[in-house]
């Protein structure tokens, strides 16, 4: 189970670059309930993440297009 503490170290382990994106995905998240199709696909990436493999989008629908498919 992750804590707050273990995604306050995530955050802070962030490149600078990385900030605003976090900001925007979080205060998404935070807003909105997550559906069962929305969280498979954050489960997805990050397993993908774990596993060293990366997907690059240019923006927020492209991701969740490739996310999704």
């Amino acid at each position: 189970m992750v804590s707050r503490d273990v995604l306050h170290e995530l955050v802070d382990s962030l490149p600078e670059a990385e900030i605003a994106t976090a900001e925007r995905f979080l205060t998404i998240i935070s807003k909105e309930p997550i559906g069962p199709e929305f969280a498979d696909s954050i489960r997805r990436g990050l397993a993908q993440a774990d596993a060293g493999d990366t997907v690059v989008c240019r923006d927020y629908s492209e991701m969740v297009e490739k996310l999704l498919d």
